[in-house]
């Protein structure tokens, strides 16, 4: 009889305590949806205009998003010398961002990338020198919402670029550093 009652018991307390809900740091953010799709960002590097090229994806997570990213090109140049070299220049990360009221036709749209990649400085197509590199990339702007499944950002912000000291010293971190211009083409479930 003691034995059934010491069952009874740890079974009523299993239940209590099953019954109990795990707490977390985001437990009232809901995932409402997810995106994926391709991004173009205007800017300058050494002076010259370039337009990188890439993607990105994320969760929705109610007016936030959690995802990552990757950008790159290949466009500009530098003189080093009496040689022109090819700079190859590419980064990629994690992508926050903040969209309030996107229920709206046109709305706030607003975003950080935090990244981190390589630039290297290519003649004749062979790479010469290499650098890593770390990007951070605020921007603002507004987004419409184009079909239920397609919305488009159109934003402004600047690229800060930091950690290049493995390049001759004609080349800066402020040669990367620029305002830019973004087109942000999301497709997905909102």
């Amino acid at each position: 009889m003691r034995n059934l009652f010491v069952l009874a018991l740890l079974f009523a307390g299993m239940s209590a305590v099953q019954a109990q809900r795990h707490q977390t740091l985001f437990s009232d953010l809901d995932v409402v949806g997810a995106f994926g799709g391709p991004i173009v960002e205007l800017s300058t590097i050494r002076g010259e205009s370039i337009t990188d090229v890439g993607g990105g994806g994320a969760l929705i997570l109610e007016d936030f998003f959690l995802g990552g990213y990757g950008l790159g090109n290949d466009q500009a140049n530098v003189r080093i010398g009496s040689d022109l070299y090819d700079i190859k220049f590419r980064h990629g990360g994690l992508w926050f961002g903040y969209v309030p009221k996107s229920y709206k036709v046109a709305h706030l749209y607003s975003s950080a990338r935090i990244g981190w990649g390589r630039t290297d400085l290519r003649l004749d197509g062979r790479r010469e020198y290499s650098d890593r590199i770390f990007v951070l990339t605020p921007e603002i702007g507004v987004e419409f919402n184009v079909f239920d499944f397609f919305k488009l950002a159109v934003t402004g912000g600047y690229r800060w670029v930091n950690g290049i000291d493995r390049l001759p010293a004609e080349v800066k971190n402020e040669d990367f550093s620029s305002p830019f211009a973004m087109f942000t083409f999301r497709f997905g479930g909102f």
